[in-house]
């Protein structure tokens, strides 16, 4: 069953040793882009952070760095039906800044994490939750981890409370078969913050709260989050995920990094409706 697990993927040249470094050197604005047409230049030009001077022959990769605002790009979904698990890269173009680029694609250090996402099949068709899936997405968030500058690759799910120990196997084989230095990042339904440590014990560098479509849930969150401004467990409280279309947000925001959806295209939406609010939360 071994020679099945995915080998340690290579990454040429990597730009951080490791994964604390990749993942400590994204923005704190996070922008998440889904399956459609987008262009986020608009967003994301001329947002860098204000720095010293440095040499024209480390300008671009400081440049880079110093970025306010990034993007999480949907990569791959991997949707489980069944017995069976369909892996199905992105379709949609998506435009960002001609500067984030080099001769061969983006720049090593551009502020861009790779999406893996897992859609599990409802009702008849529900998945059957077995090892060939397992493999399947475990070789997804491998490869998609190839493609992201930023050495960071985020794994996005909904699952049911009985699916929980299936996606913590998962998790747990991703971290052994990515490279030591790609840090992984989840995302994680805000109640699984509150009173529940089952996030405590997975091998992850970041969890990111989805603070939004809570359902019966919202009031509780959002009460919670109004008082402290994070959520209780300590695991959850570097990031947090909130939505355009839900206001208000918390009063105050502790989190060191804020990812946003959008129901809309980024490129239909204009920063500067946005600019002061989110100059309010950003660190």
């Amino acid at each position: 069953m071994a020679k099945n697990i995915p080998a340690k993927a290579n990454v040429a040249a990597p730009a951080f040793a490791t994964r604390q470094a990749a993942l400590a050197a994204l923005p704190p604005l996070m922008l998440w882009v889904w399956e459609r047409p987008d262009d986020a230049s608009a967003w994301l030009g001329n947002n860098a952070r204000q720095s010293k001077p440095v040499e024209a022959s480390d300008a671009s990769g400081t440049s880079l760095q110093a970025q306010r605002i990034g993007v999480a790009v949907l990569d791959t979904t991997v949707l489980l039906r069944d017995g069976s698990a369909t892996v199905r890269r992105r379709q949609q173009p998506l435009r960002l800044p001609p500067e984030w680029y080099a001769a061969k694609g983006l720049q090593p250090k551009a502020p861009v994490v790779t999406i893996v996402h897992i859609d599990m099949a409802r009702g008849a068709h529900k998945p059957a939750l077995n090892n060939n899936q397992k493999q399947l997405i475990v070789k997804a968030v491998v490869a998609a981890a190839t493609r992201s500058p930023s050495q960071v690759v985020q794994l996005d799910f909904e699952v049911m409370h009985s699916q929980k120990p299936f996606l913590a196997d998962v998790i747990q084989r991703s971290r052994k078969a990515l490279p030591d230095n790609v840090a992984l990042s989840i995302t994680a339904l805000a109640s699984w913050c509150v009173g529940d440590a089952w996030l405590a014990d997975l091998p992850v560098d970041e969890i990111v709260p989805m603070a939004f479509r809570m359902a019966t849930d919202g009031k509780r969150m959002r009460e919670i989050l109004d008082q402290d401004g994070r959520l209780p467990r300590p695991e959850c409280q570097s990031s947090l995920g909130l939505s355009l279309d839900e206001q208000p947000w918390p009063n105050k925001l502790r989190s060191q990094r804020l990812y946003l959806f959008n129901r809309d295209a980024w490129s239909a939406t204009s920063m500067a409706s946005w600019s002061v609010r989110l100059g309010s939360v950003l660190p």
